[in-house]
């Protein structure tokens, strides 16, 4: 069996994940590829694509957004994502399936069919996270918990958010929801094409990592349902892969880049090595959700923007006239005026 490097599992990641080199997609179409990308801060996505796709906008991923072709909903681990609008429902059923399963036992009480059908007709009309807390206060059995009766609707019903939410400038204080029409697809069905989308995007990777990534179990995954090929990592560990996906070798030049708060990468892997050096992890840059840069595909500094400066804290020796360039673009994609600078 085939054992892969760290260098080389490194610059998988950054070839399946655009990057090494731009691609030209559409925003819909880069986030399929790319699985859902990180929603929880409104700009985040924005910035993603923009280090990935040669001359995105911001006004291109909104007009996606607000045509129907990406939905922003709470996804994996809990967390808001924008997601391709046709693989949607394949994400919110391997989430709903594990979560209810937890759901049920905690709260016993609550009749599910009776509330699915009372917030399936209440949700005709757009509701907010208010109304749905109040709607399901109502029925027997609800805890007083305040954010529970949200977790429990989210979970229930494939519930998205109406635009502007996922714009540049969303505000999710007074998101309003509204339920996705479509029958959601078989659970092994819908486990299996997110499987099939967790590689193409990652790959190599481990059944933990996939699971970790998901937030779910890893007896979720029919892993015998897909085609996959096997290699071992430097520790003996198996790694899984899709057939005939690229594995660049371990030499390959990776540019810098500016990665938004929780980029998918960071929190795609149980094992960060490939993406995030072990001396960096003790700060845990995926907790605080910082912006990151990647050199040479993995983080070497955090940035953020102080007005149109975009300030860089670097967190390991790198040469950094290297990444000035890729700082400025990032910067200007930001702020019309951006400039940059270096942290003391």
């Amino acid at each position: 069996m085939r054992v892969l490097t760290r260098e080389e599992l490194t610059a998988a990641t950054a070839a399946r994940q655009f990057l090494i080199e731009r691609q030209s997609l559409k925003p819909a179409e880069a986030i399929r590829r790319l699985t859902p990308l990180q929603g929880q801060h409104p700009p985040a996505p924005h910035i993603a694509l923009a280090a990935r796709l040669e001359g995105f906008t911001q006004a291109a991923l909104e007009a996606a957004i607000d045509h129907g072709q990406v939905k922003k909903a709470t996804l994996m681990r809990m967390t808001l994502h924008l997601a391709h609008a046709e693989d949607f429902p394949a994400y919110a059923q391997l989430c709903r399936h594990h979560r209810m399963r937890t759901l049920r036992k905690r709260h016993p009480d609550l009749d599910e069919e009776r509330i699915a059908a009372d917030l399936t007709a209440f949700l005709q009309t757009p509701r907010t996270n208010v109304e749905l807390r109040e709607r399901i206060a109502t029925h027997d059995g609800a805890p007083p918990d305040p954010n529970m009766p949200l977790l429990y609707a989210r979970t229930l019903l494939p519930l998205t958010f109406l635009p502007p939410a996922g714009h540049w400038r969303d505000s999710t204080r007074n998101a309003r929801f509204v339920l996705d029409p479509r029958p959601l697809p078989d659970q092994k069905q819908a486990a299996a094409l997110v499987l099939t989308r967790y590689l193409t995007a990652f790959g190599p990777a481990s059944r933990k990592d996939v699971a970790d990534w998901a937030g779910v179990a890893q007896r979720e995954f029919p892993w015998e349902d897909v085609a996959t090929l096997a290699y071992r990592d430097e520790q003996g560990r198996e790694l899984i892969d899709l057939p005939d996906q690229p594995l660049p070798p371990a030499k390959t030049k990776l540019p810098p880049r500016f990665l938004g708060n929780w980029d998918q990468p960071l929190l795609a892997y149980a094992d960060r090595d490939r993406i995030i050096p072990p001396e960096i992890q003790p700060l845990k840059l995926t907790l605080s959700g910082a912006c990151t840069v990647t050199v040479d595909g993995r983080v070497a500094a955090s940035w953020r923007m102080d007005g149109p400066r975009l300030l860089i804290t670097p967190h390991t020796d790198f040469d950094h006239r290297a990444i000035r360039e890729e700082a400025l673009r990032t910067a200007r994609f930001c702020a019309p005026d951006g400039e940059v600078a270096f942290a003391p």
